[in-house]
């Protein structure tokens, strides 16, 4: 065992333990699945593949409302039907990345404790966790959701729970999270260390150096040394 430097490293989720397209594929298709009961000119297959392009092309702000113009279906009549379907759909075909999956197992090897923390809809959020640590035991897990809104990130209050259920404190603690916009101002406020966790290189300016993360990771490689550098992996 190493005299390590953090004794915790807490994790987001999505696009970060695997990647959310994953999940967003499966929800889809699940919508799909529904709507070939409600209109019959069209495939599963053919509709959870108009929704993936619509979204590539267009965002995800209005896949649903498109999808069903393109269906010529009733648009408040089943808008929120498939929006339920989504967000509490088993997220079956998901699974961890490996290389992080590696890195995890290492970590808790080395008795070093582990967290999640993640952003979201409670019931989706849950739905995602079960399924990625089903063999893999974390410490904490923390739905922001389940803190009311000023518990969503960037706000402190997550990474405040976390350390107290995992007895840590904060400054023995690290984040890894892969949204420059929300992830790292709330641990760094509370005195944690932060990683980008930013394997597609994406150029991001930040407003506030309190915004900035510790240490970004463009490949595995790279976050084994960070966390090798920092006493934690070997």
């Amino acid at each position: 065992m190493h005299n390590m430097r953090f004794k915790a490293v807490i994790f987001d989720v999505d696009d970060t333990l695997y990647p959310e397209r994953e999940f967003v594929g499966g929800g889809f298709r699940a919508v799909a699945d529904y709507l070939t009961t409600v209109y019959s000119g069209k495939s599963v297959e053919e509709i959870q593949q108009f929704m993936l392009a619509n979204m590539d092309a267009n965002g995800r702000g209005h896949v649903f409302d498109d999808t069903l113009r393109w269906l010529q279906l009733d648009v408040p009549q089943y808008l929120s039907t498939l929006l339920f379907i989504y967000r509490t759909h088993i997220p079956g075909a998901i699974k961890m990345d490996a290389d992080m999956r590696d890195l995890i197992v290492r970590l808790r090897e080395n008795d070093v404790k582990l967290g999640i923390i993640t952003d979201g809809i409670y019931v989706t959020q849950k739905n995602k966790t079960d399924v990625l640590l089903r063999d893999i035991p974390f410490d904490c897990v923390i739905h922001t959701d389940t803190l009311g809104t000023r518990g969503w990130k960037p706000s402190t209050e997550p990474f405040r729970v976390a350390t107290n259920l995992l007895r840590v404190n904060p400054e023995d603690g690290v984040y890894i999270g892969d949204n420059p916009v929300k992830d790292f101002a709330g641990a760094r406020n509370l005195g944690m260390k932060t990683i980008w966790w930013n394997p597609g290189k994406l150029q991001h300016s930040f407003s506030e150096e309190v915004y900035m993360p510790d240490f970004e990771a463009f490949d595995h490689a790279s976050l084994y040394h960070f966390l090798s550098e920092a006493g934690v992996a070997e």
